[in-house]
């Protein structure tokens, strides 16, 4: 049903009615702003803004808050969907019940097609009086919005009655959105810039230091909110002989393979990362001894049954991994506490012969015996 609204939308989209097109100029025209001080105002406080870091909810949020003073109307929503952070599609929006599903948002499919701003009103296309009908509006305003020339979504705003909104409005209204898209690809180059940072090049896990802030994290809510956190740290037994035997570039294959299995079934809650080396971590929130064993056999059982094909060569190798078991509160309170008490679990899985887990009780009670 869902695909069937989606291109019914996308059909109707190809005919945006040209009366409902406003066109822009190059540059602002000096008659625009005096009759508008109050928006003017509001488009200064935008642009100063473009040097301050703001988180891509704030940001939407501020959106709003401004484009309601630049023209006024009852409800107002932001769609989009330019970012990483915003993939699946962000909506918010203000007095409405409950926005439309994106897919089915055919203001933000006109705006999409038109690529300029848009006066809205009842009697233009059949399939848009629905969409106004299921929102209550009688009149719509709408402006793309764009990262540095790439698609991103809409500003939309609405009123169920009296005055229908004019070209004035829609102009003020683009060189908002134009002034966002400064924000915007701010916005969007620090999370490229984090991805970077926080991500393993070599297994697209998290990295070390993502790692490092996630566990203080998950163990200050463990606390904070008494619920059990587990960390696993995972090493590879006898991976050294892989990269003496086979060369760096079999080593390297074989760690990306297992990043893949390491990271299946895992919930969008939990941290995979590569802590260094042929060594990963994972912390499990919200999970108690019994889910860590269940975590711990599952990728036992999991190592066991898999081969790694070597490039270029017809050989596949078999490995196995010790494990090392920690949960807080139960082990330990802080995150190097913590940490440490997994590397302890760790070293006793493998001087017991490897291809194991170890927690830290039974770490702690075989290095007191």
């Amino acid at each position: 049903m869902r695909q069937a609204t989606r291109l019914s939308v996308e059909a109707h989209a190809r005919r945006v009615p040209p009366e409902a097109v406003v066109e822009v100029l190059s540059q602002p025209t000096a008659e625009l702003f005096p009759r508008h001080l109050e928006a003017v105002a509001s488009l200064l406080r935008m642009a100063l803004l473009s040097g301050v870091e703001l988180t891509l909810p704030t940001a939407l949020h501020l959106l709003l808050d401004i484009s309601q003073t630049v023209v006024a109307s009852e409800r107002q929503l932001v769609v989009f969907t330019g970012m990483a952070e915003a993939a699946a599609g962000t909506q918010i929006g203000r007095n409405l019940v409950a926005p439309p599903p994106i897919e089915s948002n055919l203001v933000n499919s006109w705006a999409h097609l038109a690529g300029k701003p848009l006066l809205i009103c009842r009697g233009l296309e059949p399939a848009m009086d629905a969409f106004l009908d299921s929102i209550e509006a009688a009149f719509a305003l709408a402006s793309p919005l764009y990262i540095e020339h790439d698609w991103a979504g809409s500003l939309q705003m609405f009123r169920s009655s009296g005055a229908a909104f004019t070209p004035d409005d829609a102009r003020l209204l683009w060189i908002l959105t134009l002034l966002a898209e400064n924000q915007m690809a701010r916005i969007r180059s620090l999370q490229q810039l984090m991805r970077m940072a926080y991500t393993d090049f070599l297994t697209g896990l998290r990295a070390r230091g993502y790692f490092e802030q996630a566990l203080e994290q998950a163990v200050h809510r463990s606390l904070r909110q008494s619920t059990p956190c587990g960390l696993v740290l995972v090493d590879l037994d006898d991976f050294k002989a892989v990269n003496d035997t086979y060369g760096h570039p079999a080593g390297d294959s074989v760690l990306r393979q297992f990043a893949r299995i390491l990271g299946h079934d895992m919930r969008e809650v939990d941290t995979v990362a590569r802590f260094g080396g042929d060594e990963f971590a994972l912390i499990l929130p919200d999970t108690g001894e019994a889910g860590v064993r269940l975590v711990a056999d599952r990728l036992r059982l999991a190592l066991q049954k898999a081969r790694f094909p070597l490039p270029d060569s017809d050989v596949k190798i078999q490995l196995s991994l010790s494990m090392g078991c920690a949960l807080c509160p139960q082990d330990e309170h802080t995150p190097d506490q913590l940490l440490r008490a997994a590397d302890l679990a760790l070293y006793q899985a493998k001087q017991r012969g490897k291809d194991r887990p170890c927690f830290t009780a039974e770490a702690r009670e075989r290095r007191g015996a």
